[in-house]
């Protein structure tokens, strides 16, 4: 997937080259062999040529500011990685509790009823 990606940016970074008239001889012919290549490249080149597609692209591509994007990726995954320690370990307390508790609960419940068992088969 990440080849793709590359090629993509590639094909894209062409073109715009291509609007910019800033294409070399051989990026030219590139851009030439993947138009001609298929019928739906044919059409997406035409696309992104028309003149209203053109300017709302460029205009979209002037909003954006890669080393910000960056950064707020950078802040989303570190936040993911943070793990709620106050909560684990209060939950982890709690369940040890509880299996105490109820532990010592039958401890001292099952002792009294032995005793009224064995009082009925003593001679």
């Amino acid at each position: 997937m990440q080849n793709n990606l590359e090629s993509y940016y590639h094909r894209s970074r062409l073109i715009i080259k291509y609007w910019e008239n800033a294409l070399s001889a051989a990026e030219s012919e590139e851009l030439e062999a993947w138009i001609d290549a298929s019928e739906e490249n044919q059409l997406l080149f035409a696309e992104l040529s028309k003149e209203a597609t053109l300017k709302e692209e460029l205009k979209q591509m002037g909003n954006y500011y890669p080393q910000q994007a960056w950064k707020k990726i950078q802040a989303a995954r570190k936040e993911r990685k943070q793990v709620p320690w106050a909560g684990v370990v209060a939950t982890l307390i709690m369940l040890l509790l509880a299996i105490t508790l109820k532990w010592c609960y039958l401890r001292e419940a099952l002792p009294a009823d032995k005793k009224t068992e064995n009082r009925g088969t003593s001679r």
